[in-house]
């Protein structure tokens, strides 16, 4: 019994801590040390690759940085198309930061046609936590509930 009521704290203090860990906002270099650049022809996915390993949230940031290239947000059809006229004029050397400020997707294609047609593009995915929060809570609740009996119980067997 003292090992569930210590279990359901752990479990308890897990979920607080996570619920924290989402309000901070983190900037995320996109490629990592690659940075932004043509991907190799046997590695056309390593944007896809790259954000697949990253839960963004909203607040967050990212940042391309390239030489003799730009980075463009665009809209799903000019991503899937590589439309880069569609997109803002972006400088061509240097980085360029988007801060990801509301749920949804984010469409980005390199200015340069053929990068974006040989898989320099990234799309990301920003969760609404409005979605997770009503499942967040109900779960928050009961391992509550349950850590504060561990905790009467407890009280009980010390007095």
């Amino acid at each position: 019994m003292a090992k569930s009521c210590v279990l359901g704290l752990i479990v308890f203090a897990t979920i607080i801590f996570s619920m924290f860990s989402v309000l901070s906002a983190f900037q995320y270099k996109v490629g990592d040390a690659d940075g932004w650049r043509q991907p190799d022809d046997d590695n056309r996915e390593m944007y896809e690759t790259w954000a697949g390993n990253i839960n963004f949230h909203i607040n967050d940031s990212i940042l391309f940085v390239y030489k003799n290239d730009s980075a463009i947000e665009v809209s799903k059809p000019d991503y899937y198309h590589c439309n880069e006229t569609a997109g803002a004029v972006a400088p061509k050397d240097g980085s360029t930061l988007f801060t990801l400020d509301k749920p949804g997707f984010y469409y980005f294609i390199s200015g340069n046609l053929d990068h974006c047609n040989r898989g320099q593009r990234l799309m990301i995915e920003v969760p609404d936590p409005a979605s997770k929060s009503k499942i967040n809570a109900a779960n928050s609740l009961s391992v509550l509930g349950f850590g504060i009996l561990c905790i009467n119980l407890l009280m009980l067997l010390l007095i």
